[in-house]
């Protein structure tokens, strides 16, 4: 009878530990020209448990003891051991093999190398606008995921260049929770006049929208004053079912300015397993020695911020 009981135990607990093991991930494939890489790297970017999103390791010479990496252990090395797979610009998905670590002479967030040669095999939009990164402008990387991994891409919406007037009086307030001054300078830089901004100084750039009741905005003063950046220029901003989010000062990135950090949105995907279904933004970071990406849940949640420098 005992034995009976502890079998119907496990049955009904089975579910539990197959969503405890379930992991998956998402990496990028970046243009080699522009980002200087040895073939196509993976970069693998965020990696997904029962728990949550979360950045992967940083892979940093350091961290290495007899060519093996003393903390690939504590996040991704089962994702690794995966068999992965390219979805390339024709939406044509391309065996990658498993992953193994790729030697920099910096440190790298998860810059992987696949064991299958991806040369000649992937195709990158060449049509579509590139990606500004610090080292220079590259066409938009292609997605990377582990093999049984679903993704769908969710298309935008065309958004009314004009912006509802109870949105932007929402916009705006979150826009001078920080103080926001406007000035004049002469031909040499100088300052010579300098005054609070009001409301009528901020400009308001709808940039996408989805049928879910999300949008995302860009909040700014224009600066005309001849100074060069007197702000902290622009600011990122979403809105779902009417309540505001500014993603710029949520993700962190904020504190890197004057250094001109942004974020822009690449995609949002719907990502999911036999066990896990999440609905993520993906957002291009950059600035001053600085890329990478920024991960939101579906309530526009920063979960993870896997981000690298060049020196």
């Amino acid at each position: 009878m005992k034995q009976r009981f502890f079998i119907c135990l496990f049955v009904l607990l089975l579910p539990l530990f197959a969503v405890a093991n379930d992991l998956t991930a998402i990496g990028f494939v970046e243009d080699k020209k522009a980002f200087d890489l040895d073939g196509n790297c993976i970069r693998l970017a965020f990696v997904r448990n029962d728990k949550g999103w979360f950045p992967s390791c940083d892979f940093s010479e350091g961290d290495e003891v007899g060519g093996n990496l003393k903390n690939i252990k504590s996040c991704s090395h089962k994702i690794m051991k995966q068999s992965w797979q390219v979805i390339d610009a024709d939406g044509k998905r391309v065996d990658a093999g498993t992953l193994k670590f790729k030697r920099r002479k910096w440190s790298e967030i998860g810059l992987t190398k696949s064991s299958r040669s991806l040369e000649n095999k992937i195709q990158f939009d060449s049509s579509n606008h590139s990606r500004k990164t610090w080292m220079g402008n590259g066409m938009l990387p292609l997605l990377a995921v582990p093999l049984g991994t679903n993704v769908e891409k969710i298309e935008p919406v065309a958004m009314n260049g004009s912006v509802e007037q109870n949105i932007k009086d929402k916009l705006v307030k979150q826009y001078f929770r920080k103080k926001r001054t406007v000035g004049k300078c002469d031909s040499n830089e100088t300052l010579i006049f300098e005054r609070k901004a009001n409301a009528s100084d901020v400009v308001i750039k709808p940039l996408v929208g989805y049928k879910d009741n999300v949008s995302f905005y860009e909040v700014l003063i224009p600066d005309t004053s001849g100074c060069g950046i007197l702000d902290d220029e622009m600011e990122l901003m979403a809105v779902k079912n009417g309540k505001v989010v500014n993603l710029t000062e949520s993700s962190g990135m904020a504190d890197d300015r004057p250094t001109t950090t942004s974020m822009t949105l690449f995609n949002r995907y719907v990502i999911s397993t036999k066990e896990l279904k999440d609905s993520v933004y993906v957002f291009f970071a950059g600035g001053y020695n600085l890329d990478g990406y920024v991960l939101l849940d579906s309530e526009l949640n920063v979960r993870a911020v896997s981000t690298w420098n060049y020196h």
